[in-house]
């Protein structure tokens, strides 16, 4: 056996064992990105329910929130992957988004 040959198979399989190891960060990075989002939004609804149910108002703030943070999502996704309905849902999305915020703003200052 030459020991050219097995150095080069060591290089392979550690350069290999790298991608594959930054892979597997990058996946767990985007995937815990995604709980907390859905986390966060679990939460948000819980408080905007009790504030609806107990106070009988509503918390239009929450809804912008959680409307702002899937609407960056949807679009940063879609430009990336240059997928369309991504862009064009996430572009509703955001301007449904700034409905809320915009509601909201009026609630506070009123």
């Amino acid at each position: 056996m030459n020991p050219l040959n097995n150095k080069d198979e060591i290089l392979n399989a550690a350069q290999k064992e790298s991608y594959f190891g930054k892979e597997y960060e990058n996946r767990a990075g985007i995937k815990s990105t995604l709980l907390a989002s859905f986390v966060s939004l679990i939460v948000g609804t819980i408080l905007f329910l009790v504030e609806l149910f107990v106070k009988r108002t509503w918390n239009i703030g929450l809804i912008a929130v959680a409307m702002t943070a899937s609407s960056v999502q949807l679009l940063y996704e879609g430009i990336k992957l240059k997928t369309v309905w991504k862009i064009i849902g996430g572009s509703i999305e955001a301007l449904i988004a700034l409905f809320f915020i915009l509601g909201y703003i009026g609630q506070v200052i009123v």
